[in-house]
This record gives C-alpha cells, sequence and structure tokens, in this order.
C-alpha cells in the first residue's frame, strides 16, 4: 500500500513539474503581431531609452519604432535624427534622411515623418551639452590626476 503511495506522488509531481503540452493550434509569438502580418529588422542607436535591434510591424513608421524602443531620452537632439537606408528603392534616393522630430511636434505635420524600410538604422544623437559635458569631465579628471601627481612629486623631492 505504502509502495502504491508513493508511486502515485511521484507520477502526480512529475505531472506537476512538467512543462505544459501543446495544444496543437498555431502559437502566439512577437512575430504575429501588425495588420499585415510581415515583419521587418530596424536598428535604434542613440540617445533611446533602449537602443537595439527590433523585429517589429512594416506598418510602422519612425514614431512607432522609436516608442517601441521606449522613446527618445531627454538628452536626445530631435531636430537632427538620422535614417539610414538598408535598402534603397531608387537608385538616386539618399541612403541618409534627416528627420526634423521637433518640428513634427511643434506643427503635427506627419508629411515629416518617413516610412522604415527593412534594415534601417535611426541614429538619434545627443544635444551639443551632453558631449561638452562628458569631455569637459574627463579633461578636468585628467587636469586634477597631473595636479595630484605634481603635489606628491613635490613632497617627495623635498
Amino acid at each position: 500500500m505504502k509502495r502504491m503511495i508513493a508511486l502515485t506522488l511521484v507520477f502526480l509531481l512529475l505531472i506537476a513539474v512538467s512543462p505544459a503540452q501543446d495544444s496543437g493550434g498555431p502559437a502566439l509569438s512577437p512575430r504575429s503581431i501588425g495588420e499585415s502580418g510581415l515583419i521587418i529588422p530596424v536598428k535604434v542607436w542613440g540617445e533611446v531609452v533602449r537602443p537595439g535591434i527590433y523585429d517589429v510591424p512594416i506598418e510602422y513608421d519612425l514614431l512607432a519604432v522609436l516608442s517601441v524602443a521606449g522613446g527618445p531620452e531627454n538628452t536626445a537632439k530631435l531636430t537632427n535624427v538620422k535614417v539610414l537606408r538598408g535598402q534603397r528603392i531608387y537608385k538616386d534616393e539618399p541612403i541618409v534622411v534627416y528627420v526634423d522630430l521637433q518640428q513634427y511636434i511643434d506643427t503635427g505635420n506627419e508629411d515629416l515623418i518617413p516610412e522604415i524600410r527593412r534594415g534601417d538604422t535611426i541614429m538619434v544623437p545627443p544635444k551639443f551639452g551632453k558631449n561638452f559635458v562628458r569631455n569637459l569631465a574627463a579633461i578636468l579628471a585628467i587636469a586634477q590626476s597631473i595636479v595630484i601627481m605634481a603635489y606628491y612629486i613635490d613632497r617627495v623631492t623635498e
């Protein structure tokens, strides 16, 4: 009797711990989003909350892709966002498209927002002040190190 209870407990434990079985229906995944179901890879670099490579529905525009990446940081320069084309449709089409998102925010003109294509790279640059402060901090740290070394060298030579 004890053996039967032990086997039943082991069997129930194995059932409880085993992964759920597939129901045989279509699997839902992040790739099945979007009206058309077509997904394209897009790279997002720079001053966004979560830069990286994203698989987005083909109907997404620049604003939607930036939203997927968490949106721009406070340090983003919205007047000079670049879209580097992964593919050209026309031979004389520019490889870099400059977008003024601040103008879009001010006017609401949707013609300013370009379409996004497979393999595009979106680059959101930092404001001038961020790089300036970062570089100034590095220069001051080096100067401080030189002053400290000079101070200790003078103390040793005395």
